[in-house]
């Protein structure tokens, strides 16, 4: 990729977006995604003795099969015998087997050049296949499915939708009546905006439809960061006293008197930045995201909507107060059906504690759903869409023009906190998130009491981020 000049990250896109404790500079950081048919249909059908998927994810696969086919039959460059026979290892649940030849797929397309690389119309149906043989197992598809229903009932027919994590994705691409053919709504993935092939693919898909991000585009965003960066790095050398401007996640080293990066959140930034694009260029249409990591620019267009936002095209003042109680009840109904509690903003801070420490082990009499207690990744995944949701309310609390709009934006910060934490007490980045909103409202004494009860649940390689994560807190005003 021509920006790759411009930028050398040894890091990927990553799904999970962290907590950066930063200085008053960057303050949303503080709160925070022909005859190759037969042959297809015997590989499909090859292991008739194992059991086949769900009958939508059967179909999904099917239809990206049969696209890969009728993408590459008028090819130079023949489809490898690897594809199809991941193809049939999906087609029977054998997931496992899919995901171990998607490696040696993506290791040939990384390594490969010219005509020995899959056209993007190939390689984007290929990789959706991959990626999902790659997710599923970490997940029940139950939660899956359940993210996937929520958000259809959000997004309106015709709109776009931005997943921020893998298993968002993978979600809405396989559960949509046709990805494809944008049916419910489109699908873009947030973090392969980098990938000039991801966007040659996705702009085909929607090419009648959208304006999308193209290579010049992902360019002109890694020159902004890259610039804005610079003058941040800049800074820190001129004025080591003051509050560093370069963020953790940010890892520069100079290289022959050249700037190099490294890490997640550059990929993460620029992403970003193609997201405010695609934004812009499509003012009539209905955008949702799911989020990644949350921008300063941002938080003013996002308005909660089940389980993702939508993103307004332009910045509101504030929330509506029916956003705020649907929002509110939404998430209610949700953490009761999930974890069995329903929190409320009469409870005591210890009462949060004590029912994290419960829900950490196994806890009696419970009244929520065993199998999502029994599947941390989709605890972590929901902890983080409800976290969201306290960002958002915490940055317009810092920023509310009344006693009374910054009084409601805590409560329903805290709230979001609180719910996002119990369904699940081992994700640093809300542990995180929640003291820094402690922080943020002067009450010293409950980020105190919340972080020492955090830390004593956490496995012990996570418990010294708390502490860092504490101590940065002690220094705020």
């Amino acid at each position: 990729m021509n920006r790759m000049k411009k930028i050398a990250c040894t890091g990927g896109p990553a799904s999970e977006a962290g907590f950066y404790p930063v200085n008053p500079v960057i303050l949303s950081l503080l709160f925070f995604l022909g005859s190759v048919l037969p042959c297809c249909t015997l590989l499909l059908t090859c292991k008739a003795e194992a059991a086949p998927p769900d009958p939508d994810i059967a179909r999904f696969i099917s239809a990206k099969s049969n696209q890969v086919y009728l993408a590459s039959r008028d090819s130079d460059n023949p489809v490898p015998p690897e594809v199809w026979e991941m193809f049939s290892a999906a087609s029977v649940a054998d997931w496992k087997g899919a995901s171990n030849l998607f490696q040696g797929i993506l290791t040939r397309q990384q390594h490969s050049s010219g005509p020995h690389r899959l056209a993007p119309e190939v390689w984007g149906r290929v990789q959706e296949v991959g990626v999902f043989c790659n997710t599923i197992p970490s997940y029940n598809l139950k939660f899956i499915r359940l993210f996937a229903d929520e958000v259809f009932k959000v997004v309106p027919s015709g709109g776009i939708f931005i997943s921020g994590s893998d298993a968002g994705r993978i979600a809405i691409t396989a559960l949509s009546a046709s990805q494809e053919d944008g049916k419910p709504f489109m699908t873009v993935s947030q973090d392969n905006l980098f990938d000039n092939v991801y966007l040659e693919y996705v702009r085909g898909l929607y090419r009648q439809q959208a304006k999308l991000p193209d290579a010049a585009a992902a360019d002109k965003a890694t020159s902004e960061y890259a610039s804005d960066l610079t003058q941040r790095w800049q800074h820190d050398q001129q004025f080591p006293n003051q509050p560093r401007q370069v963020l953790p996640g940010e890892e520069i080293r100079m290289v022959n008197g050249q700037m190099q990066i490294s890490g997640q959140l550059p990929f993460q930034t620029i992403t970003a930045l193609l997201v405010r694009d695609i934004v812009n260029d499509n003012p009539e249409r209905e955008i949702y995201l799911e989020p990644n990591r949350l921008e300063e620019w941002m938080y003013a267009r996002l308005e909660p909507a089940g389980p993702v936002f939508k993103m307004r095209h332009t910045p509101a003042d504030a929330l509506f107060e029916e956003t705020v109680r649907n929002d509110r009840e939404y998430w209610q109904l949700l953490t009761r059906r999930l974890i069995g509690v329903l929190v409320h903003d009469d409870m005591d801070l210890a009462e949060i504690c004590a029912a994290a420490q419960d829900l950490v082990g196994k806890p009696k009499d419970f009244q929520g759903d065993a199998e999502f207690l029994k599947d941390e990744n989709a605890r972590l995944f929901f902890s983080k869409l409800r976290s969201a949701n306290g960002a958002v309310y915490a940055w317009r609390m810092m920023r509310a023009k009344s006693t009374s709009e910054r009084r409601q934006m805590e409560r329903e910060a805290e709230l979001a906190f609180r719910q996002a934490y119990l369904l699940c007490p081992l994700n640093t980045d809300v542990i995180a998130r929640y003291i820094a909103f402690f922080a943020a409202a002067h009450r010293k004494e409950d980020l105190e009491k919340f972080a020492a009860a955090a830390e004593k649940l956490l496995p012990r390689d996570k418990a010294p981020y708390v502490r860092q994560i504490t101590d940065w807190a002690r220094t705020q005003n």
